[in-house]
């Protein structure tokens, strides 16, 4: 039981999660989905489990990428599935820490209030225009990604 202990704190310490509700806008089809789910993320390794509303694990680890349906069926992503999979993997880990706002290469940040606005540069810029990250003291409580196809993304934490 103490090994178990023992291989376990590391986990426990380093891993870190949040429970969210997520808001898709598709402008093409002015259409808005919302799923909830989990996000952990430890080191190289990203989870995203959907609950609602139907299974889904997306789970990111190093390069590579899958998807897991409540079938238990594993696809693993390749091509440009994977890369957008990955770089919005990315992002969300990225926006769910404050003080990854105040320097990144990736974007230019302003702030005004408990709002910060992201203008996003390279190849996110690509896909993604700009986001907007609201806070409340020292925490994330939710973040909106404007798509340059005028769909947005949002992720509120639970």
């Amino acid at each position: 039981m103490r090994y178990l202990l023992i291989l376990l704190l590391p986990i426990i310490l380093f891993a870190e999660s949040y429970d969210f509700d997520e808001y898709k806008f598709i402008s093409a089809a002015a259409t808005e989905f919302k799923k909830s789910g989990n996000l952990s993320f430890d080191g190289n390794k990203t989870v995203i489990t959907y609950s609602k509303p139907k299974y889904k694990q997306i789970i990111s680890y190093d390069k590579n990428a899958s998807i897991k349906g409540a079938s238990g069926k594993i696809y693993r992503l390749k091509g440009k599935a994977l890369f957008y999979t990955q770089m919005f993997i990315n992002i969300m880990v990225k926006l769910d820490k404050i003080e990854n706002l105040k320097t990144n290469r990736e974007f230019d940040v302003t702030k005004k209030d408990s709002i910060y606005h992201l203008s996003f540069k390279g190849e996110i810029e690509d896909q993604i225009l700009s986001a907007e990250v609201k806070t409340e003291a020292t925490t994330v409580k939710s973040f909106k990604l404007f798509m340059k196809n005028d769909d947005t993304l949002e992720i509120v934490k639970r």
